[in-house]
């Protein structure tokens, strides 16, 4: 649904406001003293250079911060150097005798059709505000939100570059991401692989633990801490099913644990664990 238009009498209302500020801005230029044009002036250019030197006191106290996002940091500078700015000539025209609340009333009027009309650029750039102030991931990580999963490759303030894994690129709109379920799998530096195999009955718990730590060992790369795990995980038709549980640096992950698979594979024929698939024995008396 599109936003509804506003009254036609409040269209009107809008509309004489606008009128009536023209005139009087008229009528106010054409009695302006020179004196206080001058004077207007030359505040002006104070309240700039004042403006020059309370910027750069602003920017020395965001370097204090190191763990500022320096996306934040120019975003911040922004939009404090233009409210100075709006306040300097909001200054100027009010020596001028310019009527500021009929200044503001336009300057509302305004704003107001321009938010409406970029509503959806500004969801992304408060998204963008508030992943670059919470820091929920960070460049080179690989999350998973509710529509898309890759790599972290660049966080604008209104939208996020992401890479798949199979090498698409993709431009998610951050309004999208912080309000969507959100999972980082590389924040916490290492990430935990699960295999589930099913093997033959004939086959001891402590023959398969043996054969897949004996794999685990063999894969360069995997941690040691925390320790590798092996359970018994359910009794099924046709096989016992164990939990193969190996750590491993996230950024390792998907390479690592195609490795620890083929390992694992090479380890069970080694030990003579038979790694069994659904069949169905069928005994006959006679």
């Amino acid at each position: 649904m599109g936003e509804k238009c506003p009254p036609f009498a409040a269209r009107v209302k809008r509309g004489i406001k606008v009128e009536q500020t023209v005139n009087i801005l008229q009528k106010i230029g054409s009695n302006i003293p020179l004196e206080k044009i001058l004077l207007a002036v030359v505040i002006l250019v104070l309240c700039l250079l004042g403006r020059r030197y309370l910027m750069m006191l602003f920017d020395r106290m965001l370097r204090r911060m190191p763990k500022l996002n320096p996306a934040l940091h120019s975003m911040i500078h922004t939009l404090v150097g233009l409210a100075l700015l709006f306040l300097s000539v909001m200054i100027a025209l009010n020596i001028l005798g310019v009527p500021i609340s009929s200044f503001l009333a336009v300057f509302s009027v305004v704003g107001l059709a321009i938010s409406l009309a970029v509503q959806g650029v500004l969801k992304n750039f408060a998204g963008g505000m508030i992943i670059l102030g919470s820091k929920p991931f960070s460049l080179g990580d690989y999350i998973e939100t509710d529509a898309v999963a890759g790599t972290v490759q660049e966080i604008s303030l209104l939208y996020t570059r992401m890479t798949t894994p199979d090498g698409r690129t993709i431009y998610v709109p951050n309004d999208l991401i912080y309000s969507s379920r959100l999972l980082n799998y590389t924040a916490s530096g290492s990430r935990r692989i699960d295999l589930k195999i099913g093997v033959s009955y004939d086959n001891s718990p402590e023959q398969v633990r043996q054969a897949a730590l004996e794999a685990i060992a063999a894969i360069e790369g995997l941690l040691s801490d925390p320790a590798p795990q092996v359970y018994l995980e359910e009794y099924a038709d046709s096989s016992i099913v164990y939990t193969i549980q190996a750590w491993a640096p996230a950024d390792q992950f998907a390479k690592l644990r195609y490795a620890l698979n083929e390992e694992i594979y090479g380890a069970f024929m080694k030990n003579g664990v038979e790694i069994t698939y659904p069949h169905l024995n069928v005994h006959t008396f006679g």
